[in-house]
């Protein structure tokens, strides 16, 4: 039975999330529904769930089907069945065994900050609007301390039997344009609300409010409590996905 991959994007601001929930709108919930109006009811996988008020400008679902299908007939389907805050960008059969979930090899994520006095109303769905000077020097050598294998687990909510141990291969932020701030991060997974509070303990740097000497114990104390909470999440962007 063909494998399918299906690669999306979605302005998460109206959905309570990627996994299906009760009696909430979900992006999973909407894409199942489009996808039994095509192909009857199918089982997905996800490359990586993300939180209410995240957005993904690439995210992979797989799925089994039982016959051959017409990839093009099926994508021009699918996006008018779906409403317009996701977009199915591109569609294929993939390789017998492939999991979007167990076969991705790198996950990116992005975070932008609007470093102005004044919010943008055209950028508060997709950037967190921080009207402090932010020192972005000292937020990357906190990022910095990020990069390695180490227990996030002063950055995660914890789930019941899963590891917090995670690999961080690179996380930077940079200026690429006047008053804005962008945080990527790269790894192989990441554990529930890690990166947004890598991003909020990363602003509260910048800030002046924690010293860069103390990120490194702050990490290794795999406590939550010593944290500085999660940044919002609207200012998450699920950038790439690596197979």
């Amino acid at each position: 039975m063909p494998t399918v991959r299906l690669d999306l994007s979605y302005d998460g601001t109206d959905f309570r999330g990627y996994a299906k929930q009760p009696d909430v709108r979900t992006v999973q919930s909407e894409l199942e529904r489009a996808l039994d109006h095509r192909f009857g009811p199918v089982e997905t996988t996800v490359a990586g769930r993300t939180d209410a008020g995240v957005h993904a400008r690439h995210q992979v679902v797989s799925f089994v089907v039982d016959r051959p299908i017409d990839l093009d007939a099926a994508q021009r389907s699918l996006n008018q069945l779906l409403p317009d805050d996701i977009v199915v960008t591109s569609i294929a059969t993939a390789p017998e065994g492939f999991s979007a979930r167990f076969s991705a090899t790198s996950r990116q994520y992005r975070y932008v900050i609007l470093n102005q006095r004044l919010p943008d109303p055209f950028l508060r769905r997709v950037s967190w609007h921080v009207a402090d000077d932010l020192d972005a020097f000292a937020m990357n050598q906190a990022a910095r301390l990020m990069v390695g294998e180490h227990d996030f687990a002063s950055f995660c909510r914890k789930a019941p039997g899963r590891s917090t141990v995670r690999t961080v291969t690179s996380a930077k932020w940079t200026e690429p344009q006047a008053a804005e701030l962008r945080f990527e991060i790269d790894g192989s997974s990441f554990c529930h609300q890690m990166v947004r509070s890598v991003v909020a303990l990363c602003v509260d740097v910048g800030r002046g409010l924690v010293d860069v000497d103390d990120v490194g114990a702050i990490r290794d104390a795999r406590d939550r409590n010593e944290a500085r909470g999660a940044a919002p999440p609207h200012g998450l962007t699920l950038w790439r996905i690596e197979y």
